[in-house]
């Protein structure tokens, strides 16, 4: 029984492609639901709904609720309608750009000479989508669901959480891309001066 040799390239590209698929589904289920007007969901103190914070029916001896609580409001208002999908969107919108990065860069790798100076600034171009981008889709978020919390509790209470792990993976992708990016620059340095040699 013989194996074929795998194509990586070509076997990442249709990962690329699966996962742009199912993000673009996700991206219309979001817009549809923007356009409906449908139910939304947003995270709030514990302390700010009452007699939620530190309950304990249900609970074993010792556990109490604390921390953020997830509230469904059923007829949201436009302005908590689009706070909810800021909330969403952004990091969503960054994902699909470095897809599509990706994408272009593995189908012209594949077509033709991977390194070039177009696959160079290609490369860098998704590690900047992925740095810059990405964190100002969390600094969106952020706003987002501070103004959201703020509209759906009853005195205007304000709460968000950064997330500080997706700003270390956004920054290790960047940097990610910007070292392959020098590493495709410095193979074609050394292709040139052996072409100058021989």
């Amino acid at each position: 029984m013989r194996f074929r040799n795998p194509d990586w390239l070509a076997e990442l590209q249709g990962v690329v492609v699966v996962a742009l698929v199912v993000l673009a589904g996700i991206i219309a289920f979001n817009v549809v639901t923007l356009a409906d007007g449908g139910p939304v969901t947003a995270r709030v103190p514990a302390d700010a709904v009452a007699g939620v914070a530190d309950a304990t029916a249900g609970l074993r001896a010792g556990v109490v609720v604390d921390g953020d609580v997830e509230v469904r409001v059923a007829d949201p208002t436009p302005g908590q309608l689009v706070a909810y999908h800021l909330t969403v969107l952004p990091m969503l919108a960054v994902a699909a750009a470095v897809l599509v990065l990706l994408w272009t860069v593995l189908r012209r790798a594949r077509r033709g000479d991977p390194f070039a100076t177009g696959t160079v600034r290609r490369l860098r171009r998704i590690g900047w989508v992925a740095l810059v981008g990405g964190v100002l889709a969390q600094l969106v978020q952020l706003i987002a669901s501070l103004e959201l919390t703020a509209r759906v509790t009853a005195d205007g209470e304000q709460s968000a959480t950064l997330d500080l792990t997706r700003t270390g993976l956004l920054l290790l992708l960047g940097f990610g891309f910007f070292a392959i990016a020098e590493i495709v620059k410095r193979g074609l340095t050394m292709r040139t001066e052996l072409e100058t040699v021989i």
